[in-house]
């Protein structure tokens, strides 16, 4: 299943492989913090569970370096992976109990399962094959871009997870086919346009609600009216983002100190997971904020760097699959915890509570090192040139 690991460890990316070390580490140390006043479990068993969630992150992440790449090629693996993941969408959605407005998780044993989350590794995974097996050809969409047979498995997938309700989560798994398609040639100001009009409708959309004075009950109806005008909405569905306000006011520059969030007591709910970031800013301060962000954009933009130094469509679409998730996940986090989003309940990469982004963001990492240690073993074989830091 491996391919030989003393040689591989010698191409590890060190520029991807650190800061995402960093990043997991300092991530369960805020989880704790903003943890301790949980009504839901005390805040040693929520580090407890995230340690052991960041370990299977840093599992999955050895696993897929360590992987040869040639086994996500497989046609069978790929066929069943689908198959399954859309029997779990199925099962949270229609037999799973609703949790927070939405039919998003899977219970078992204590522990929360989130399909949709796995959706994003696996649509990389497809589009990657995808891309591979059928090069994107501008002279000849309809054989190969927009072939509908191909294009059944992962619209059904991203309609499933919205009509969980998951706005959030079905935007990115949109976004993340609209950057892997540019990444192949297509016309990116098309794209960018597509995704553009997505979010500017759905940010429009609490506007049309109120102007045709629908009685915003549903609970993600609630959140995207109350994105207009939160104050309107403080003791209902608009104190979860006026308080995210509070929290970031209340940390400056510098912030309060670790530990020392007054948000996080019960005036911030989810604080360890949607909204740890405000909590972050609270106790740490922007300038930490800052940090944090500056790590991700040079993850981010190391992976972009690789993919233009490759002619593999295979491993530049896993590289910008992964790119884009990242991307799309802070920017909807923190869109969210600022106000400049709708709330969609997305978490932060690498700083939130939770197993499945946990193992999701490993997952991508690995992969992404996996097509580093590939590329650079080539370039080392002549066949590419050089990738400098």
């Amino acid at each position: 299943m491996t391919e030989n690991k003393s040689k591989k460890i010698n191409y590890l990316d060190w520029y991807i492989a650190i800061p995402s070390l960093l990043l997991s580490l300092f991530g369960i140390v805020n989880v704790y913090s903003a943890s301790s006043n949980m009504a839901s479990g005390s805040a040693l068993s929520y580090l407890i569970k995230q340690v052991i969630f960041a370990a299977v992150g840093i599992g999955s992440a050895a696993f897929m370096f360590s992987i040869n790449l040639d086994h996500l090629r497989n046609t069978k693996i790929r066929r069943i992976s689908i198959g399954f993941l859309i029997f779990l969408l199925l099962v949270a959605r229609f037999v799973s109990p609703e949790i927070n407005g939405a039919h998003g998780w899977i219970m078992l044993a204590g522990f929360g399962l989130q399909p949709a989350e796995f959706a994003k590794v696996l649509l990389v995974l497809y589009f990657a094959n995808f891309f591979e097996r059928r090069p994107y050809d501008p002279n000849r969409l309809g054989a190969t871009t927009f072939n509908w047979q191909r294009w059944v498995w992962p619209v059904l997938i991203v309609g499933i997870i919205f009509l969980m309700p998951d706005n959030g989560n079905a935007a990115i798994c949109s976004f993340i086919i609209l950057v892997m398609l540019v990444s192949v040639g297509f016309n990116y100001l098309w794209a960018l346009g597509m995704f553009l009009a997505g979010i500017i409708g759905w940010a429009f959309l609490p506007l049309l609600v109120k102007a045709l004075h629908i009685d915003p009950t549903h609970y993600t109806l609630a959140r995207l009216v109350a994105f207009v005008n939160p104050w309107e909405y403080i003791q209902t569905s608009g104190a979860q983002l006026i308080n995210s306000y509070y929290a970031i006011s209340n940390g400056g520059l510098f912030g309060v100190g670790l530990g020392n969030s007054i948000q996080k007591t019960g005036y911030l709910p989810e604080p360890n997971t949607d909204f740890i970031m405000a909590v972050i800013a609270e106790e740490w301060g922007a300038v930490v904020v800052v940090l944090i962000l500056a790590m991700l954009a040079w993850i981010i933009g190391r992976m972009v760097q690789l993919s233009n130094h490759t002619d593999n469509v295979f491993m530049r679409t896993i590289l910008m699959g992964a790119s884009a998730y990242i991307t799309i996940q802070v920017l909807f986090n923190l869109g969210a915890v600022s106000g400049l989003l709708p709330i969609t309940g997305v978490t932060f990469p690498f700083m939130s509570y939770g197993g499945s982004s946990a193992l999701v963001i490993g997952t991508m990492i690995g992969l992404a090192l996996n097509a580093s240690a590939t590329i650079n073993r080539q370039r080392d074989n002549g066949k590419l040139k050089a990738v400098h830091a």
